[in-house]
């Protein structure tokens, strides 16, 4: 394919809506750079171009499109199945936006350089036309093209769309878009999480690449009432996108049985062993005794063939998948003891991550199938044992490796739990809720045992230095 070239030249204005400025309180033409493109359709016919907007026009523009999109769909149960975004291929436009979409800021300051954006009617992946937005390396400013719809009582959606990419790079001062993006909100229309700018994402695309299709299943958080859908370039380059369709997939037929703490769920294909069902809620139960507890919690257990089944329904890879807000396990083994553990203790607080994984490892009693004391015995003979503080402090932790925190981490909490019980253990953990340093940690200990947590410290390394060990039995990172 040719490379994009540089060059200016005057565009031909289907019309004087068309060519109007999309957001401007003044229609007026407008003169931007067309490249030729190798291998695509060459750009000679008329192409729809953006000019500049203002804010209180942009708000009126989002508040008339998201009535439309909202109100067409209705207050039954969402259909399976059927693309719910209107004009999905573009082919119907009024002022220079595709019908049922709106254009929405989401990148860069008032004033800088700006993405260009339009219909191009030469090369379409559907219908007779696509929508682009084009870049240069000093553009700074980026808006998304969306449209959003009205959802009930869904747990999955599907994506698919149509992208053409012509030199698309990433610079300095620019963003990691171009892709489509997904994002959910509840009934007020209010965000599940305001971290990031969209929820889900399809994953970064760079290059030349012709006309192919993104095809995505993705988790919708429950309460979700409201999708958006939208189109993303934050970078160099132009991307085409085309024949864009957000579905709900019909939810496979889970067969479900329901314990004191559990929903399990799985498909006819796979069912449940027998007696594995039992055999989780009996770990479950005992788990919760040996911490002093009696949890009310209930884990949605979903049981999967296999991890191409997950990666299916789920769009990820992996052999699980936790989600913590919604309670839930996707997994492909018929017992798990492990995250049903954090399950348990999640409504006490969420310590330092150490302390959460040091009191799984502490209940199981090993560390990869070895003994944790002997392990950690072994590493302090050898003076790789880690302190308290590089297991709380985030920067140090991540500098090591889990072969040497996860182990001395159980360790430590075994050491405090025969010394003071369970009960100041989850008292503990509501005082280290949140907590990443090591001072406010100390601070912490300190509160809730009364003790110096150095003075507890040195008393711990003392009794492991007393730990007798196998060399068969410890280990080492693998070189």
């Amino acid at each position: 394919m040719k490379t994009r070239q540089g060059g200016m030249r005057k565009l031909e204005i289907d019309g004087v809506a068309s060519g109007a400025s999309v957001f401007n309180d003044h229609i007026r033409p407008i003169t931007s750079r067309v490249d030729g493109i190798q291998g695509f359709a060459e750009v000679r016919s008329k192409m729809i171009f953006n000019g500049r907007r203002s804010k209180s026009s942009l708000s009126l523009a989002l508040v008339i499109a998201g009535a439309v999109s909202l109100g067409a769909c209705g207050r039954g149960q969402t259909p399976y199945d059927k693309n719910l975004l209107k004009n999905p291929s573009f082919e119907y436009v009024k002022s220079g936006v595709p019908q049922h979409w709106q254009l929405a800021h989401f990148r860069g300051l008032e004033g800088e350089s700006e993405v260009r954006y339009g219909i191009d009617n030469t090369t379409a992946a559907d219908g007779k036309q696509s929508w682009f937005f084009d870049a240069d390396p000093g553009t700074r400013r980026f808006h998304f093209l969306q449209q959003e719809v009205e959802v009930r009582d869904i747990t999955h959606v599907r994506l698919r769309g149509w992208m053409q990419l012509d030199q698309v790079n990433r610079l300095v001062g620019q963003y990691a878009q171009c892709n489509f993006l997904v994002t959910f909100f509840d009934e007020k229309h209010e965000r599940f999480q305001e971290l990031r700018y969209a929820d889900k994402r399809t994953v970064l695309k760079l290059g030349t690449i012709p006309w192919y299709e993104e095809d995505h299943m993705f988790r919708v958080p429950k309460g979700t009432r409201y999708v958006s859908v939208a189109c993303a370039l934050g970078c160099d380059g132009r991307v085409w996108f085309d024949n864009v369709s957000l579905s709900v997939p019909k939810p496979p037929d889970w067969q479900t049985r329901r314990t004191e703490n559990f929903v399990f769920h799985w498909l006819p294909e796979r069912p449940f062993p027998p007696g594995s069902i039992e055999n989780e809620q009996l770990m479950f139960d005992d788990y919760a005794k040996r911490l002093g507890v009696k949890s009310d919690a209930v884990v949605y257990y979903y049981l999967y063939p296999d991890t191409a089944s997950i990666r299916s329904h789920l769009s990820i890879k992996g052999h699980q998948y936790v989600s913590w807000d919604d309670m839930e396990i996707h997994v492909i083994n018929p017992n798990e003891d492990h995250e049903i553990i954090h399950f348990i203790t999640d409504p006490y607080g969420r310590p330092p991550r150490s302390i959460a994984e040091g009191t799984v490892f502490w209940l199981q009693g090993q560390w990869m199938g070895r003994p944790i004391e002997e392990i950690s015995a072994f590493h302090l003979s050898i003076g790789r044992l880690p302190t308290i503080e590089d297991l709380i402090d985030l920067n140090r932790v991540s500098q090591l490796h889990p072969v040497f925190t996860m182990p001395a981490a159980s360790v430590f909490v075994k050491f405090i739990v025969d010394r003071w019980g369970t009960e100041r253990l989850m008292e503990f953990y509501r005082e280290l809720n949140g907590v990443n340093s090591y001072d406010q940690f100390a601070k912490a200990f300190e509160k809730v045992y009364g003790v110096p947590c150095k003075e507890v410290e040195e008393q711990y390394r003392y009794h492991l230095s007393k730990v007798k060990f196998d060399k068969a039995s410890t280990l080492l990172p693998v070189q």
